[in-house]
Parts: C-alpha cells; structure tokens; sequence
C-alpha cells in the first residue's frame, strides 16, 4: 500500500484525483460509476476519456442502470474501473455485493472506494458518551446505514473476493459546529487523531486492484 496519506475536502475531490493517477493504468475505458445517483462523475469521467456507466439501485436519472448488488452485473461487459462512493454502508450482505463487483471488474482493474470512517475521531467520543457512533446511531437506519465498515473488515472483505489494497486516503469535510462545547470537543478529538491517523477523516477512502 502507497504509504503516502493523502486528505481530501470531501470524496469527489478523493474520486477526480484517484481517476487521474489510476486511470492510465486501467485495462479498458470503461468506468463504472456504482451508486451514480444523479450523476456528478459524468462529466469527469468524459474529461479522461472514460466511457461512463452509471449505475444504481434507484433510478435517479434516466440514464443510470439499476443493479441490486445481492445480484450479477446486469451487463455482460467487464470494465475497468469501478468509483464506489459512500455506498457500501448501505449494503445488508456487503461481502456479496463487492464479490459481484469484483466478478465485474477485468484483471487489473481499478476500484475506487470510500465509506463513512467508524474510527473517526468523533465517532470515538461519540462512542464514549453517548454509547453510540456518531454516524450511526439508530437515526441513521431511515439511511440504511446497515453496515459499520471498520478499516479492518472491508480490507478483508476486499481480499477475500480478489482485490490488493494499493492506497488509503482521508476525506475530512469540513464541520459546522461552533461554541464552547464544540471547542472542547475539538481538542479531545485532535488529541485522537494524533495517537490513531485513521481517526482522521469523517470518511476513508480506498483504491484497490483487481488481481
């Protein structure tokens, strides 16, 4: 894995960058965008020279494709990328749905992944006073937020359906929050992130090969 930690604003930024460093490295031009919702990778992707292939599980757009990832690629194609973002917490069986990605992704491909980060410094805290995780508490169910994906389990899950782990980044948008609380708050969480470098970030993101 790149040992060089990158830190993005937020996980388009993560994707646009990922797709310029990976892209030339992929077997075919075809990019799927998994979770395409109403399209904001269109117009990257087609800047690179990617063919653009949405897909969802709800129809946002008339272009996209529904696929239910408890099931095979509905298209027979196999491509060469695959963006993934803020998707796979949303998955009841996870390790089925990425093992469907993977048996539609060509040798060497590329995938490019991020998932709300449970070791995230607020999280942490969250978990300490209240019981709970800040991003998925009982609330965040009306999201189907079905799925905590620790750094450690995705990156086995990964493994076990053929993918090698080549990059780890931080997505660390920006809070809202202000007053004294918050302040407090605030310094207990960078004493965390200074122990724990993945307590960084309110999402991770993950690039990973096809082998």
């Amino acid at each position: 894995m790149n040992n060089k930690i990158k830190e993005y604003t937020n996980r388009s930024f993560f994707a646009y960058d990922m797709l310029d460093n990976y892209f030339s490295l992929s077997p075919n031009s075809t990019i799927s965008d998994i979770g395409s919702g109403f399209g904001f990778m269109e117009s990257k992707i087609e800047s690179i020279g990617g063919k653009w292939q949405p897909f969802d599980y709800v129809k946002k757009i008339e272009k996209s494709i529904i696929w239910d990832l408890n099931d095979s690629c509905p298209i027979i194609e196999k491509t060469g990328t695959v963006i993934f973002l803020e998707v796979l917490e949303h998955l009841p069986n996870p390790q089925l749905g990425l093992k469907n990605i993977s048996n539609h992704i060509e040798k060497d491909g590329i995938l490019i992944l991020s998932v709300p980060n449970p070791s995230w410094s607020k999280n942490r805290l969250n978990l300490l006073l209240k019981g709970t995780l800040f991003s998925f508490q009982p609330k965040h169910l009306a999201e189907n937020h079905v799925f905590t994906p620790w750094y450690h389990i995705v990156e086995h899950l990964l493994k076990d359906v053929g993918f090698e782990i080549l990059e780890y980044a931080i997505i660390n948008e920006p809070q809202n929050e202000g007053g004294f609380k918050f302040f407090v708050k605030e310094k207990i969480e960078k004493i965390i992130e200074k122990r724990d470098f993945k307590a960084k970030g309110i999402s991770y993101g993950i690039v990973a090969r096809k082998l």
